[in-house]
């Protein structure tokens, strides 16, 4: 069984928005939804996918939690993290609602948290790559370098890894049967390949068309 996740921003709702964590709380075919992660200039957790605009306003993480919380919300939340160091802010956060066991991590995570969090990190298959991919495209990045990256995150003790479903080969994947890791894939947006990747069983599926697919799904069978 697949994990689906609603990108931020997904079925046409505002990206980083209260309106779409709302949304999707409370819908019990949708397995997690997706929010980046930024810290601002007073040391606050924000929701914004680029970097931050100063007299901006942005979205508080505590609030989503806050909401999630109250609801009593067994939806999960994928904090991916814009920026380097945010993953103990995350945690302590997340603690304080008690929310931590339905927090996942992904974007710029340490390897040194897969020790103790394994199980919660999507981790960036560009994580596991020298630093000077970073900030390239992914396409250039050959299937070589995917796999080697796939190796160092597997003795890092990853256990799924994230990446973009058109890197997601056939090389790839029987790399990662080797290494017995999952794969979380993004941006799943086509629906009939989200029902392909379901079939395959894979780990998650991250989509801006989530509500559509259930829709859709429900269409079918109802």
């Amino acid at each position: 069984m697949s994990y689906l996740t609603a990108q931020s921003g997904s079925d046409g709702l505002a990206d980083n928005s209260m309106e779409f964590v709302v949304f999707f709380c409370d819908k019990q075919d949708i397995s997690a939804i997706k929010v980046d992660v930024r810290m601002n200039r007073e040391y606050q957790l924000v929701l914004h996918h680029d970097a931050l605009e100063e007299g901006q306003q942005y979205v508080a993480l505590e609030d989503v939690f806050a909401y999630i919380a109250r609801e009593n919300s067994p939806i999960r939340i994928n904090c991916d993290l814009k920026e380097s160091g945010l993953e103990e802010a995350v945690y302590k956060l997340a603690d304080k609602y008690a929310l931590w066991p339905q927090v996942e991590l992904s974007g710029t995570v340490a390897c040194r948290f897969l020790s103790k969090w394994s199980n919660q990190i999507l981790m960036n298959i560009e994580n596991g790559m020298d630093d000077s991919f970073h900030g390239e495209h992914i396409g250039r990045w050959g299937e070589n370098v995917l796999l080697e990256a796939l190796s160092k995150l597997a003795r890092s003790q990853a256990k799924i890894i994230n990446i973009n479903h058109q890197l997601f080969t056939d090389a790839v994947k029987e790399k990662g049967k080797l290494l017995e890791l999952e794969f979380s894939l993004w941006t799943v947006n086509d629906l009939i390949a989200i029902e392909n990747y379901e079939k395959e069983n894979i780990y998650n599926i991250t989509t801006r068309k989530a509500w559509a697919y259930i829709q859709q799904k429900g269409a079918q069978t109802g």
